[in-house]
């Protein structure tokens, strides 16, 4: 049995998964560098500030960074022990915690509930698509990787703590159904389809990761200690005597605890005209915790031990990032050409090269049917195109992109409150942020999105419509749904004129909101005159009297290409049985 890490988008995918875990730990490293930068710069009013939240923030990215790149490990240790199984499942999210789905292990009977570990923004890549359908690599006892078919997708995923919170998540997904659902069939090849490949060398870190990673730390530090010098309390001293030179005894109240303390003190020359009174400060962190010291910071080795971790950190950081970044490059000159599989090639090639004709009307409309979910709640119509401007229309505003703009306008808006009231540098924060995510989504909407919108609304307005029927078919990636057109009057057997992908109309819990009800029936095609930059034609489809919004052109049947959509949206009966790396 191959290996899940085998396959071509699941080894990719794990690629994608550990360079964005290098490219946030940089990104850490870079944001502790730059503080130390301000430091060095002349002393401002708002410089501790800035230097307090670019530390906290590079230690935030930081440690983000090296908690994903443990993750990274531990997928590729368990995609490279295992192979993909596909189950049967059922998302039950919750609206704080991390989102949770419930795998059916097949022939079993057995559930797993598991907790997805990712951020929230990429909840939405492990929601089963329209087959309710995941695959699974590990042990639902302890942890596994969990991927949308074709495992372009990687979550680390575990096991849900906690036997009442396991009942409740369990019953809730056997209430949608999914032990009724069928058992989806095996995403592995037969072992007479895979030829071994031979096992990699293990990769192991570089020293100078390490170097790197422990000059981060040292440089963290430094910083750490820097900034909490600025809280040492000062405090008042009684001059208990004096000795040869400033050296005195003084007396004083400890400010962390209370208690009075005796030691020796390094005086100031100018004041001894105030008889037995002067000013000292009092080391507030680390293991110098209580230390009397005055304005020279003689009386404690927190100073000189700070601006040596902070000396050596950035010292360290900065040869580290050099000779890593000279070392990986040289590594990349001599890397040998990766292993391929003539035989897997030959077999893709083979693939490619058939002739079979394109599923028949009958095929597709029965596949569409099984993929059919009866949708209990409906959604306020848009605004009619016909008779409105485009920016009015719901579909055409999301497509252009201009509610990012109004939501980032309203965000800059907000900065700009909280700084005429004088939050701090929060506010500056977000008002630099929000700008940044306005200029884009502005440049987006100016170059790209009002021109399609323009054009797809010239489309649906277009005076004659080209009727035709329709099977409404899910990409299992993401379920996005897709139009396949047939001509209007005929039978079971007639073949595909073409293909339009569509943006789903609902919101991201329920994105099939406003879809037809039926997966089958009539449709109207308006448009044709105006063709894309590869010569297709823009085409917007009315079911019902409703216009649906695509994201493609319109797709015209013919070519290896519309093939293989074909077949990836609804795989033929003969290859159910194998796996079809997209």
């Amino acid at each position: 049995m191959a290996r899940a890490l085998d396959l071509r988008e699941t080894a990719a995918a794990l690629e994608r998964y550990r360079r964005r875990a290098g490219e946030v730990t940089v990104a850490g490293v870079v944001l502790l560098v730059l503080a130390v930068g301000v430091e060095l710069l002349p002393t401002v009013a708002w410089t501790s500030d800035v230097i307090g939240w670019l530390v906290l923030l590079g230690l935030t990215a930081l440690g983000f960074g090296i908690v994903t790149r443990a993750i990274g490990a531990r997928m590729k240790h368990v995609l490279g022990a295992g192979t993909w199984s596909a189950h049967a499942a059922v998302p039950v999210g919750r609206a704080w915690g991390r989102a949770t789905v419930v795998l059916a292990s097949p022939g079993s009977g057995e559930v797993w509930p598991l907790k997805v570990v990712a951020s929230r923004p990429r909840y939405d890549g492990v929601r089963p698509g329209p087959d309710a359908v995941l695959w699974w690599c590990g042990d639902p006892g302890l942890g596994g990787v969990i991927a949308p078919p074709g495992g372009g997708e990687l979550f680390w995923a575990k096991p849900v703590r906690g036997r009442a919170a396991r009942r409740r998540i369990v019953a809730r997904a056997e209430r949608e159904g999914l032990l009724s659902r069928p058992a989806p069939r095996s995403p592995q090849p037969a072992p007479e389809h895979v030829t071994p490949r031979p096992k990699p060398a293990r990769r192991r870190w570089g020293v100078w990761r390490w170097v790197v990673l422990l000059a981060a730390v040292v440089l963290g530090l430094g910083i750490y200690g820097a900034e909490r010098s600025m809280d040492d309390p000062q405090i008042d001293l009684t001059v208990l005597s004096r000795q040869e030179g400033d050296a005195c005894t003084v007396s004083w109240k400890d400010p962390f605890d209370g208690t009075a303390r005796t030691g020796p003190y390094q005086c100031h020359p100018e004041e001894r005209h105030l008889g037995n009174w002067d000013t000292g400060f009092v080391v507030s962190y680390g293991p110098w915790k209580g230390d009397l010291y005055n304005a020279e910071w003689e009386g404690t080795p927190a100073d000189e031990v700070v601006d040596w971790l902070g000396g050596l950190g950035a010292l360290g950081l900065l040869g580290g990032l050099v000779a890593g970044g000279v070392s990986r490059w040289r590594r990349r000159a001599v890397t040998p050409v990766p292993y391929a599989d003539p035989d897997a090639a030959a077999r893709v090639s083979l693939k490619k090269a058939r002739t079979e004709p394109s599923p028949a009307y009958a095929l597709l409309a029965a596949h569409a049917e099984r993929q059919a979910v009866p949708q209990t709640r409906t959604r306020r119509p848009e605004a009619d195109v016909r008779g409105v401007a485009w920016w009015r229309v719901r579909g055409l505003r999301r497509l252009s992109g201009l509610d990012e703009v109004l939501v980032a306008a309203v965000a800059c808006a907000g900065a700009g409150l909280g700084v005429w009231l004088g939050v701090g540098i929060p506010a500056y924060v977000m008002g630099v942020l929000m700008t940044g995510t306005l200029l884009r989504a502005g440049f987006r909407l100016l170059t790209t999105g009002r021109p399609v919108a323009l054009l797809l609304a010239r489309a649906a307005t277009a005076p004659v419509p080209v009727v035709r029927r329709y099977a409404l078919l899910y990409d299992p990636r993401g379920g996005t749904p897709v139009l396949v057109v047939f001509p209007a009057h005929g039978g079971p057997d007639d073949r595909p004129e073409g293909l339009l992908p569509l943006a789903p109309p609902g919101t991201p819990n329920r994105p099939r909101l406003g879809l037809p009800p039926a997966p089958t029936g009539s449709v109207e095609l308006r448009g044709w005159l105006d063709r894309a930059d590869d010569g297709l034609p823009i085409v917007v489809p009315w079911i019902e009297g409703r216009p649906l919004w695509p994201i493609e052109p319109y797709a015209e049947a013919g070519g290896s290409e519309f093939a293989e959509r074909l077949e990836w949206l609804a795989p033929p009966e003969e290859d159910q049985e194998e796996v079809s790396a997209p």
